[in-house]
């Protein structure tokens, strides 16, 4: 089946069966059951093997293909999308299967708290209580990478600026899908939502409403476009041509440059908000995968050729 087939199937089926349901005006309970059923579409890889652990108290998932054991370790926290109150290991699980395999990585998916059970800033606050037990386990900062999408992504954001914040190793990298980092929805009225075969203005709005429960939406712990990102790690942002999301995600990299972070954006043309999801079936997915795969080579290698020079 050709790409393009594959595409307008796809995209057919999300914004038939998903984006419909993907918020109001569908209780959370009601979505968050069927996104976990929606995910059947998505593809785990031969050899994957999932197992629970518990990180610091937020139970997580530990994914990895073992078809990559003995080869160079590389750890991805990976903080999943679904506007900070629904999404799962389930939803995501395609995904980050995949990921494990294309970056011969153990990816730890944390079941962190969703609102509006829990508000601003609890998901964060799971986020580095992750990033601490991975430290913990004697894991070198510098073959942890964070990577999330959507309001996953913006959850990246926020644990990079609190590890910064509190003088922890920083990460080796930010792998940012689809990143949802303005929460002032500067550009509701400039985009319509139509082109998005996912999201809806109206979902987010919901959502950023019973996540951030008055707290300012211009806080830059809830949108990183506002925030000082001087000293993070080296960034790769990716998103989609056909997401209401581009301009965050184009702002984000501006902003980035600004503030001199080592970042690299790509705008992956006929992609939808986190079309990485369906990675094994498309292949413009996996190409986004493997650009994730090199980044993080690029990123290790260049850090152990810091290291030596240093030796």
């Amino acid at each position: 089946m050709s790409e393009k087939i594959k595409i307008k199937i796809l995209t057919g089926l999300i914004r038939t069966l998903v984006k419909p349901v993907f918020g109001p005006p569908w209780p959370y309970f009601i979505q968050r059951a069927w996104l976990d059923f929606m995910a059947v579409i998505n593809i785990k890889p031969k050899y994957t093997q999932v197992s629970s652990v518990n990180m610091n108290g937020v139970p997580a998932q530990k994914v990895l293909n073992t078809q990559n054991r003995g080869e160079r370790k590389t750890v991805i926290l990976y903080l999943h999308g679904g506007a900070y109150c629904i999404g799962s290991t389930k939803t995501h699980g395609g995904l980050t299967a995949n990921l494990a395999k294309k970056c011969s990585a153990e990816v730890y998916v944390p079941i962190y708290r969703l609102a509006p059970e829990h508000a601003f800033p609890c998901a964060i606050d799971d986020s580095v209580q992750c990033y601490q037990w991975l430290l913990a386990q004697g894991i070198d900062a510098c073959d942890i990478f964070i990577a999330g999408d959507s309001a996953g992504a913006g959850l990246v954001m926020a644990a990079a600026l609190k590890i910064k914040e509190n003088k922890l190793a920083k990460p080796a990298g930010l792998i940012l899908l689809s990143p949802w980092v303005d929460l002032t929805l500067a550009n509701m009225t400039r985009v319509h939502d139509r082109i998005d075969p996912l999201l809806r203005w109206n979902n987010l709005k919901a959502a950023s409403e019973v996540y951030l429960k008055g707290v300012e939406p211009s806080n830059p712990l809830a949108s990183a476009i506002f925030a000082d990102l001087s000293g993070l790690p080296a960034m790769l942002i990716q998103v989609g041509s056909e997401e209401i999301l581009l301009a965050d995600a184009r702002n984000l990299y501006e902003q980035a440059k600004k503030c001199e972070v080592d970042v690299s954006f790509n705008i992956f043309q006929g992609g939808w908000h986190v079309f990485q999801l369906q990675a094994g079936i498309l292949g413009m997915a996996n190409d986004a995968l493997d650009e994730i795969s090199i980044f993080t080579d690029n990123v290790t290698n260049s850090q152990l050729d810091k290291h030596k020079d240093l030796a």
